[in-house]
């Protein structure tokens, strides 16, 4: 008996610590941008990243640090206030390279369309650092 109250006390002590554990935030970030001669391709979900530049790629799985870096950039971002801001004129003479951002965190998905030259500040600071993650790997 002494034993059975024993396991029972371990039982409810391990679900309790179970339940009291936070969830991790969940992120998945594509973002093509393409014309004649020029390609980037960032494609992030969770802790790996990928880097395509014209035909090159580069993988590597984020640091615990370097995940919570981007996690707080994405956090500070008011995706209510950007705008799609890619114009078809200069589209149709190659004065704009498009940039298509996808972006899933914690269930919400944002997308967008930038000119990938005038993206939003905050979304070009996402990307550098994105990118700054495979050079130093390299």
């Amino acid at each position: 008996m002494k034993f059975y109250k024993m396991t029972l006390i371990l039982l409810f002590a391990s679900l309790t610590s179970c339940q009291s554990q936070d969830k991790k935030d969940s992120i998945s970030l594509n973002y093509n941008a393409q014309t004649r001669g020029f390609q980037m391709v960032i494609q992030m979900e969770n802790n790996l990243l990928e880097v395509t530049k014209n035909n090159e790629t580069y993988q590597i799985e984020l640091t615990d640090i370097q995940l919570n870096e981007i996690i707080e950039m994405v956090k500070k971002i008011d995706f209510d206030l950007i705008k799609s801001n890619v114009s078809i004129d200069d589209l149709a003479v190659d004065k704009a390279i498009k940039g298509d951002f996808e972006l899933n965190f914690n269930g919400k998905l944002y997308a967008f369309e930038f000119d990938h030259n005038n993206a939003p500040e905050n979304i070009q600071e996402l990307l550098k650092k994105l990118q700054s993650f495979v050079v130093s790997e390299e």
